[in-house]
Parts: structure tokens; sequence; C-alpha cells
């Protein structure tokens, strides 16, 4: 059984500093059991204090509550700001239920955000779901740590990357569909960056990414319970990764050849 203080000390030891903006995709439940939390609830709260424990008044934990609302798979193509629920982040649904949290206007790809720069991060995201308004745009500029929990070194913030890269298996697709937020319908455009959902040799693989990132000191692994703690900066990671696919142009897919 793994202890907050334990978590607490492998959030730091990952890098993670007072003040600093941080963005992480987590399994939590992967890290085994966890002292004080009998249920999931109980586990989310626990790694929500160890995160604002270790990043102090001033940081900021940014999680994905992705919805993929205007999806070509939604009949609907409806994104609701304050209730629209993810997929992807129990922590980051915490945050939405609980009303503890700012969230960004992004029917694909929102984030919610808690901490001192929460609102700064999350207002007035553009259209673009992967452009120079977007949060992940926004993290580079910060240059957040991307912090994994028993995930490798693939992130969604590395598509940004892809896409100011100019990648060739990704191009930009036009959705449409509704906005509700605070009750209020309306419209709405954007501009998503995917890949050819036909194309089994673009389908995303990040095992060589992580390979080269930890070989070259670009992320750094923290063993924790049963599982492990990812952690990259956001600039080193984006030019990292330009060099990378300089050479190796398919490195981030399943068409990658080693």
């Amino acid at each position: 059984m793994i202890t907050r203080a334990e978590i607490v000390a492998a959030l730091a030891e990952a890098g993670l500093e007072p003040g600093m903006t941080v963005f992480s995709h987590a399994n939590i439940a992967f890290f085994g059991r966890v002292e004080g939390a009998a249920t999931m609830e109980d586990l989310i709260a626990v790694m929500l204090g160890a995160f604002a424990e270790v990043l102090g008044p001033d940081g900021t934990l940014v999680l994905p509550a992705f919805t993929y609302s205007f999806g070509s798979d939604k009949a609907e193509k409806l994104f609701d700001v304050q209730n629209s629920l993810s997929t992807t982040s129990g922590m980051g649904n915490a945050l939405i239920t609980q009303g503890t949290g700012v969230r960004s206007v992004d029917p694909m790809l929102s984030v919610v955000a808690t901490g001192g720069q929460a609102a700064a991060l999350c207002a007035d995201v553009g259209p673009v779901c992967f452009g120079p308004d977007s949060i992940w745009a926004r993290l580079h500029a910060a240059d957040a740590m991307i912090c994994n929990l028993n995930f490798d070194s693939g992130s969604t913030y590395l598509h940004w990357v892809e896409r100011e890269l100019g990648v060739p298996y990704r191009s930009d697709i036009p959705m449409a569909g509704t906005i509700v937020d605070r009750g209020v319908a309306r419209p709405a455009q954007v501009v998503y960056s995917g890949r050819a959902l036909d194309d089994p040799q673009a389908v995303p693989k990040f095992e060589a990414w992580h390979d080269a990132c930890l070989a070259a000191g670009i992320s750094r692994r923290v063993n924790l319970g049963r599982g492990q703690i990812v952690a990259q900066r956001a600039r080193a990671a984006r030019d990292f990764l330009a060099g990378q696919l300089a050479d190796h142009p398919r490195l981030l897919t399943a068409g990658h050849a080693p």
C-alpha cells in the first residue's frame, strides 16, 4: 500500500515544483492500493491533494476532459460546458462535477484546470483545437510539465506539435455543433486536426518515442506502487520531437519502422 506522502515524494522526484503548470494524463487506479482510499472518489481526492501539495497555491493542474462532442460518431453534436463529462479523466470529471475547476470551451478537447493560472489558461481558447490559441499552445508557452501517471511519454500535447510541424498523416477537419454554456445554447464551428481513420499506419503509437525520450533524458520516469510517473517539459519535448521527426517522420505512428 502506498501513502499520500509517497505520492507527493514521487511527483517531486519526477520534477514537479511549487508554482509549476502541469498537464496530466492519468490512470490512477493502476498504482494499486492507496492508504485512505477505499473508493475511487477517495483515490481521486488523495491524488488531487497530492498534486496540490506539490504545486502549492500558485501552481496549476490541467486535466483532460475530452468529449469529442462534434465528432462524426456523435448524433447530437452538443457540448455542455458545465455538464458534459469525459471518458478520459476521473480526476477531471471530479473537478467538473464539484464545480471547483475552470473548463475550456472546446467541444472536442476540453480541459479542466485548478490553481493559480487556471482561468488564464482555459479562457477564450480558439476554434482550432490544436491551433495558436489552444490549450496546447499555452502549455508550450508556459513550458508546462507533461506528467503522465501510468502511461508512457505519449500525450495529446504531441498532436499539437505534429500540427505545428506539418506532419503529412494529419489534416484539419471542420466540425460543427452546439455549445451550451450556463444554459445558453449557441452554434459553433471548430477545426480538429485528425488522422485518416481508414489508414492503419496513421494510428498513434508512442513506444518508440518513449524509448527515445528516456534514452535522451527528455523524460524522467519514477516508479510508484505497481505503476510509474513519466514527466517531460513541454518545450523540450517539442524541440526533441522536431529533431526526431526529421529522421523518423512516422515516429509517433504505427507506420514507424525501427
